[in-house]
């Protein structure tokens, strides 16, 4: 399976992040906001973490995700050309709040944005 994930590489709008040799895949673009990919592939039920620093995703690969790997490589696809063909926040998503988030200097600040994100959220 590790070997699979640089398939990822395919795609010419993302780059992995170091070394996948374990199970972390961290993918990352210097062409689009890869936030904004993550909020569609939400919406087609995957579940990745956003990282920052730099900006990208990332998803714990287990053995159970060889069996829809092409379904996970499809759907990263399309996301990536939504994106691409249709630049802009994803309505209910959370894009701009980590894009917003990476772009303060002063990361006590995050932590408060946040907080005030999900109180009013909830």
């Amino acid at each position: 399976m590790s070997h699979s994930v640089y398939r990822i590489k395919e795609i010419p709008e993302l780059f992995i992040i170091g070394r996948p040799d374990m199970t972390i895949v961290a993918i990352g673009s210097n062409d689009l906001d890869i936030f904004e990919v993550n909020d569609i592939m939400t919406s087609k039920g995957w579940h990745l973490n956003a990282l920052q620093r730099p900006n990208s995703i990332h998803i714990c690969v287990t053995l159970q995700h060889a069996q829809v790997f092409e379904d996970y490589l499809r759907d990263l696809r399309e996301s990536v050309r939504t994106v691409k063909e249709n630049p802009g926040p994803i309505s209910g998503g959370l894009a701009p709040i980590y894009g917003a988030a990476g772009k303060i200097p002063d990361r006590g600040m995050v932590g408060e944005l946040l907080v005030n994100y999900m109180d009013s959220t909830c």
